[in-house]
């Protein structure tokens, strides 16, 4: 987490009970016209992250005509704490003059890192007094500067998701416990997932508690505001974990608010006051929020604002959810989930977005993309410009500007349904609760029906279980005669696989009761550790009881077939080689995966009994996972910096991250050859791996 200075005065702001109430910015202050150009390109404020030298700023107050207090209008530009700004570097506008209300025009000068903005109540003296002020502690405007501008940063993280939180949609029970967790990895805010187990109508409730700590470091905001000081000891988390600051109940942003309030406090003098004042932006327009009314008594108050910081620019760290995706070209609004810039959410610093498509004979097309936090990521808006009548996947990048910066963002592909492309997936039983169905693009179906012989049609359960693939459920009873069929609805129609009529099973049946899996360390290798429970290490020993369906029984003649979805080939265990009954009802088997398999096999692991050539019906025994043989980690002494994975099959990870839920990941490519890979650096001696052969599931490394 990004840690700030914080004066010696501020431990007396923080020592009282109040936690998160200094905090409360809810009191509308006056508003200002800011616009920025920028080597002869002039954009709205809402859309200018960062200055640069010789940026022009036009500046003007947007004050109601009824405006009856005179206010002046001071701008200083800043160039560190040690280092006091000349005569020059300030500017000021008497607004309820007709020459001031044309406001400022500026231009940033070389040395300059910060704009500070000042409304004051007009009185003898007072540009030169501030003046003084700022020239005498130029420390602490600097850092107030700072902190105003990551405040409102965060603000814009937590209003968009609080008025998404707010937004009722009739007709929707179900909204909230779906959006939430989208919120929370777009914005990077946290909720309380036992808001989600109460009633909808206490829902929006419960989650908008507590505002303020709902805000997280995401690191790409606080990257802007670092790059004019760089990090320094952040007094206020550190006092967070003392019952005076709260015990932990904390969060950046209500650190910034409380650094600059005790900033404030402490040049304060009998003639001003200053108010910090964070900036809602809406195009041109800066709204001032204020924690405190203005005094228009002495001590007067000055309202306190600061533009964006003068620095290189810094690209905003857009990541895939899952690696290189597949959308739907033939979809209206195909959908890409991305995470890890939740400015590209909050605020209008990334603009003119479009997902860039490469069409064959080397033209390009783009499609604009909107970003939507509710939903995680950005809609693309498809309008039949793109063509549906390729089999071959278009290949397309993200691209958009970022303040007046342009770039480029990750990779997606896009693929059109084509008619009789779905079929069932090999060695797949028409009469088994769930089938797979493959060869088609999944992300372009949007819904499935069966019908059962003469039945009328019904909804299916489905889900993608990958690109070109889908697990369909089946109605129950199983296919009668005449078989099933499955309706695959795509933008461009539906396409239908029809299942034989199933043969009704007769050879015995059992069902797993228990499983045993054992796998010893391997010297001179780090320890994997898998959190899914399901998950079975292809080179571990398996051990399985199975039970005989009632009214039937072993009798010592029975195999037991052994297969995982892909990769492998399917092993016959009998009592020469893994099988051994422990009575007439249970039988138990003992294999290793890879031995009997194949170094392929991955995917779901079934078995079935097998007698006198008749098979009975497959039994679900978990899922088959590859590991990959880790040598070493090596990591500078520099945090920040990445560290080296060694090993063999590094190909088997789809991603690693210093953080559970995989915020900053890093996504190994398809079919890595190294030994070596770049990694996070652990954050308390864990890496996370997402493995590529159960992407639901994440593992873990100690280090």
């Amino acid at each position: 987490m990004r840690r700030r200075f914080a004066f010696l005065a501020l431990i007396g702001a923080l020592a009282g009970p109040a936690r998160a109430e200094t905090s409360q910015f809810d009191l509308a202050g006056p508003a200002l016209r800011v616009s920025v150009t920028h080597q002869g390109a002039t954009l709205p404020i809402a859309q200018v992250p960062q200055l640069a030298t010789g940026d022009r700023i036009a500046i003007a107050a947007d004050l109601p005509d009824d405006q009856s207090a005179h206010y002046l209008l001071i701008a200083a530009f800043l160039r560190g704490a040690t280092n006091p700004p000349p005569d020059k570097w300030f500017f000021q506008a008497e607004i309820w003059t007709k020459k001031g209300r044309k406001g400022l025009s500026l231009t940033v000068p070389d040395g300059a890192q910060q704009v500070a903005l000042f409304l004051a109540p007009a009185t003898g003296g007072d540009f030169s007094t501030l003046r003084n002020a700022v020239q005498g502690r130029p420390g602490a405007f600097v850092r107030a500067a700072q902190e105003l501008a990551q405040a409102s940063l965060d603000r814009s993280r937590l209003d968009t998701y609080l008025t998404a939180v707010r937004k009722t949609v009739a007709g929707d029970p179900g909204r909230l416990e779906r959006i939430t967790p989208l919120l929370s990895r777009s914005l990077q805010v946290k909720i309380n997932p036992d808001c989600l187990a109460k009633l909808p109508d206490l829902q929006a409730a419960c989650l908008l508690q507590n505002q303020e700590a709902l805000v997280l470091d995401d690191g790409h905001s606080n990257a802007i505001t670092d790059a004019v000081n760089g990090p320094g000891a952040d007094l206020a988390l550190q006092l967070s974990a003392t019952p005076q600051g709260g015990l932990g109940y904390y969060s950046p942003y209500i650190a910034a608010i409380r650094d600059v309030i005790g900033i404030f406090g402490s040049i304060r003098t009998a003639k001003y006051q200053y108010i910090p004042a964070l900036a809602t932006l809406d195009g041109d327009r800066i709204a001032l929020v204020l924690n405190a009314p203005p005094s228009f008594h002495n001590p007067k108050s000055v309202l306190v604002t600061a533009l964006p910081i003068v620095a290189p620019v810094h690209i905003p760290p857009i990541q895939l959810v899952e690696p290189m995706p597949q959308l739907c070209a033939a979809a209206k609004q195909p959908f890409l989930q991305v995470s890890g810039a939740p400015l590209i959410f909050a605020t209008r610093y990334a603009h003119d977005l479009v997902l860039r498509v490469r069409l064959p004979g080397g033209r390009t097309v783009d499609l604009p993309a909107t970003p939507d936090a509710e939903r995680g990521g950005l809609v693309i808006g498809n309008d039949g410009r793109l063509p549906t009548d390729g089999k071959t996947p278009l290949e397309a990048t993200l691209h958009g500007i970022w303040g007046f910066q342009p770039f480029d963002g990750p990779s997606v592909r896009l693929a059109s349904p084509q008619p009789g492309q779905w079929h069932l997936a090999a060695d797949q039983a028409a009469h088994g609760a769930t089938v797979t169905l493959t060869g088609g693009v999944a992300a372009c179906v949007s819904g499935v029906t069966t019908q059962a012989s003469d039945a009328p049609a019904q909804p299916a359960a489905w889900k993608t279980t990958g690109p070109d693939s889908i697990g369909v459920t089946l109605p129950t009873p199983t296919a009668q005669a005449g078989g099933t069929a499955i309706d695959i609805a795509e933008p461009s129609g539906a396409d239908r696989v029809t299942l034989a009529r199933a043969p009704q099973p007769k050879g015995i049946n059992a069902a797993m009761i228990a499983r045993a899996v054992q796998r010893p360390p391997a010297a001179g290798q780090i320890p994997i550790t898998l959190a899914g429970t399901d998950d079975i290490p292809s080179d571990a020993v398996l051990t399985v009881s199975l039970r005989a369906d009632k009214g039937t029984r072993f009798v010592g003649k029975e195999t037991i077939e052994i297969a995982a979805e892909a990769g492998g080939a399917t092993a016959t265990l009998s009592g020469a080689n893994g099988l051994r009954l422990a009575d007439q009802q249970v039988a138990l088997v003992s294999v290793t995966p890879a031995a009997v398999l194949g170094a392929s096999a991955f995917g779901p692991l079934r078995a079935r009994v097998v007698r006198d050539g008749v098979a009975g019906e497959w039994v679900a025994l978990g899922t088959l996972v590859r590991l990959p043989r880790l040598a070493q980690l090596t990591c500078p002494p520099d945090a920040s910096a990445q560290c080296s994975l060694s090993g063999d099959g590094l190909f088997l990870i789809a991603a690693l991250s210093a953080t559970p839920g995989f915020e900053q990941a890093v996504a190994v490519p398809d079919g890595y050859p190294n030994a070596a890979i770049a990694v996070p650096h652990p954050i308390g001696g864990t890496l996370y791996l997402r493995l590529r052969d159960d992407l639901g599931s994440i593992a873990r490394i100690a280090v």
